[in-house]
């Protein structure tokens, strides 16, 4: 039988941390890890990782894949301000929200998070993450539950959601301390997605437009390719390659999962829990996105299930562990 050596002209590599760019085929030994891996080409899928802390639905999250955040929601009858934080395989609790709330949308990093609006009752409360603990930063202008969001804690666009009796087209820029208004929504809704940046943000599904897509280009909207119609969901990336997952298509909860181009929408493989009210770390990419919490239906169980989307490519393997 042919040796790895003979086969790839190279022995196994024995090294302390994972190569920066390896090759497709090559395997190595971790010391650190005491694991054996290896690079291969995977096929696009949602895998299931740990389970947050605490199950809740109606939360916000931020960050990316392996440095998530989430805060905020609903683990029963009433408003956490809990907030925990993801390194890609397990979660530890972070610092607590100044203001309990659910319904609210979270934009930016890990480190440099942005939580703004939810309820109830409606709220103007913005708060900022350094990483450890959150300051009060400037109240939107109008208080509202379900928005849309996008950009960063010093650039972030709030629109959209359910203002006191009434579904809002209003969309407000975050300058780090202030927000001001920018151009409205054509399709005033709530419960709505969004991604991309300040000024190339993306707005999608919602009610009672789940099948509406709109571009910002940092003063107005226009409108996007046509969504495949549903409310309540997980979003990342930005407004050319953007991910939406979970949510609520009628007539119940869904695990649909679609990318957008910046022209039109393509399904992907769904999730494995059909999920509403659910989170995505909102700085996540169409390729390593992470889906979290929300409620399953039927019946309506509060999850705390985690999953991770990995587009089709190159990935990291352990083959053995010690």
């Amino acid at each position: 039988m042919a040796t790895y050596k003979e086969i790839k002209g190279t022995s196994i590599e024995v090294v302390s941390s994972d190569p920066s760019n390896p090759q497709l085929g090559q395997i190595w030994y971790n010391t650190t890890s005491q694991t054996l891996k290896g690079e291969e080409f995977a096929s696009a899928a949602w895998s299931t990782s740990t389970n947050m802390g605490t199950a809740r639905q109606n939360l916000a999250g931020a960050g990316t894949q392996i440095a998530a955040l989430v805060f905020g929601g609903q683990p029963g009858t009433g408003a956490t301000n809990a907030t925990e934080e993801y390194d890609g395989s397990s979660w530890t609790a972070g610092g607590n929200l100044n203001t309990a709330r659910l319904t609210l949308y979270g934009v930016g990093t890990q480190t440099a998070a942005l939580g703004f609006g939810g309820g109830p009752p409606n709220t103007t409360a913005t708060e900022e993450y350094n990483g450890s603990s959150w300051t009060n930063g400037g109240s939107l202008t109008n208080a509202r539950q379900n928005p849309g969001g996008a950009g960063t804690q010093t650039a972030g666009l709030a629109f959209g959601g359910e203002g006191p009796g009434s579904k809002l087209d209003a969309t407000e820029e975050y300058n780090g301390s202030s927000w001001t208004a920018g151009g409205a929504l054509s399709n005033p809704r709530f419960e709505l997605s969004g991604a991309g940046t300040q000024t190339a943000g993306l707005a999608f599904g919602g009610n009672p437009e789940p099948g509406s897509t709109e571009e910002y280009n940092g003063s107005s909207w226009t409108s996007g390719g046509t969504f495949p119609g549903r409310i309540r969901m997980g979003s990342a990336g930005l407004q050319t390659a953007a991910i939406g997952f979970g949510g609520d298509l009628d007539p119940g909860t869904s695990g649909l999962a679609n990318t957008y181009d910046g022209t039109s929408w393509s399904s992907i493989p769904s999730l494995n829990v059909a999920r509403r009210y659910l989170a995505g770390a909102s700085a996540g990419t169409t390729t390593a996105s992470l889906a979290i919490g929300g409620q399953t239906s039927p019946p309506n169980v509060i999850s705390g299930s985690v999953e991770e989307w990995n587009g089709a490519g190159p990935t990291t393997v352990t083959i053995s562990g010690s």
